[in-house]
C-alpha cells in the first residue's frame, strides 16, 4: 500500500513523523489536532480516502501546510480517483450516460445493440440482433435493460422485457420469433402480480469476465425492486444459440424446455418463478430468497 500511496497520505504520514511531542506524532494526537476521528486519519494514511473539502483549511491553520501544498495533494487525489474509476466495471447510469452519451439515453441502447451485434454474428435472421425492434423497447423500458462500462466501453449487459402470454405460450413450444416482438408487445408490470421475462441478450465480451458479477449484481437489484412492489416473474426464458449460451443457461439453473421448430441448434431455456429461491439470484439475496419462496410455495 505504501509504494501505491497518494501523495496526501505520504505527506500526511511524514508530517506526524516529524512533529510529536517526544518524537513521531500518535494518530490519536494528530486526530484532535485536526479534529476528525482516529479512523479518519487512518484511512487518510492508508490512501483509503482524502480530507473532506470543508475541512481542508484545517491543514494549513493547523498543521502549517501551503496552498500550494494542499492543492497538490487535492490534484494528486483526484487524478488517482479518475484512473482507479477507469479500471473498475461500472452499471452504466445517468452520469456516464451524461459523460459518454452527451446524455442521451437512446445512443445508450444504440451502443447496447453494437454490444450484441459484436457477441452474436451469425444468426438466423428470426432471431439476429435487430435495432429496428429493440431499440424502441429499450427507450421505453429502461428499467428492464442494464449495461456494464469500462474505460468508456459497453462490455456486458442484460435485457429483460416482460412478454405477453401469447409469447410466453409460443416460447414454451419452440415456435417464438424474436424478429415480431415490438414495443407494443411488451407487458409493463404497473399492478402488483407475476408476469414472464425474456431475455434476448444476456452478453459479457471475452477478456471481461470480471464485468458478470456487477451484471449479476444489478439483475438481482432489478429483482428485489420488483419484489418490493409485489411484481414477480413466474419464469424467465431465453434462447440459447450457443454452446456457451447453453453453458450460462445451466449456470442460472435454467431447465431445458424444448428445441426450436426452426432449428435444432437453437434450444429453449426457463427458471420457473419457483426455482428462483434456488437459483444463482436466490443465493446472492436473502430478501428476494424469501420473497420468491413465500410467493411460489407449494400448494
Amino acid at each position: 500500500m505504501i509504494s501505491d500511496s497518494s501523495l496526501f497520505a505520504k505527506s500526511l504520514r511524514d508530517w506526524r513523523a516529524k512533529n510529536g511531542t517526544h518524537g513521531r506524532m500518535t494518530q490519536e494526537e494528530l486526530a484532535a489536532r485536526l479534529e476528525v476521528s482516529v479512523d479518519a486519519i487512518s484511512k487518510y494514511e492508508r490512501a483509503q480516502s482524502f480530507i473532506r473539502g470543508d475541512l481542508e483549511h484545517r491543514l494549513g491553520e493547523k498543521l502549517g501546510w501551503s496552498r500550494d501544498q494542499i492543492l497538490a495533494c487535492r490534484e494528486d487525489w483526484e487524478h488517482r480517483t479518475r484512473r482507479r474509476d477507469a479500471n473498475t466495471y461500472r452499471v452504466l447510469d445517468d452520469d456516464l450516460v451524461g459523460a459518454l452519451f452527451d446524455g442521451s439515453w437512446h445512443e445508450a441502447g444504440k451502443a447496447s445493440i453494437v454490444l450484441a451485434e459484436t457477441a452474436f454474428d451469425a444468426l438466423r435472421e428470426e432471431f439476429a440482433v435487430n435495432q429496428d425492434v429493440f431499440l424502441p423497447i429499450y427507450e421505453r423500458y429502461r428499467d428492464h435493460w442494464a449495461a456494464i462500462m469500462k474505460d468508456g466501453q459497453m462490455v456486458a449487459k442484460w435485457t429483460l422485457p416482460f412478454i405477453l402470454p401469447e409469447d410466453v405460450k409460443r416460447l414454451r413450444n419452440g415456435t417464438f420469433v424474436e424478429a415480431n416482438l415490438s414495443a407494443d408487445r411488451i407487458h409493463q408490470p404497473i399492478l402488483p402480480g407475476t408476469y414472464y421475462g425474456y431475455c434476448p441478450a444476456l452478453v459479457v465480451l471475452p477478456g471481461h469476465e470480471g464485468a458478470a458479477s456487477p451484471m449479476l449484481s444489478s439483475f438481482v437489484a432489478f429483482l428485489e425492486r420488483l419484489a418490493s412492489r409485489d411484481v414477480y416473474l413466474y419464469g424467465i426464458g431465453t434462447v440459447a444459440c450457443t454452446a456457451g449460451g447453453v453453458q450460462v443457461c445451466k449456470d442460472l439453473g435454467m431447465a431445458h424446455l424444448c428445441d426450436h421448430e426452426l432449428d435444432s441448434r437453437l434450444s429453449i431455456w426457463e427458471l420457473s418463478g419457483a426455482a428462483v429461491p434456488g437459483s444463482i439470484f436466490g443465493k446472492r439475496s436473502a430478501s428476494l430468497r424469501r420473497a420468491y419462496a413465500r410467493e411460489f410455495a407449494p400448494g
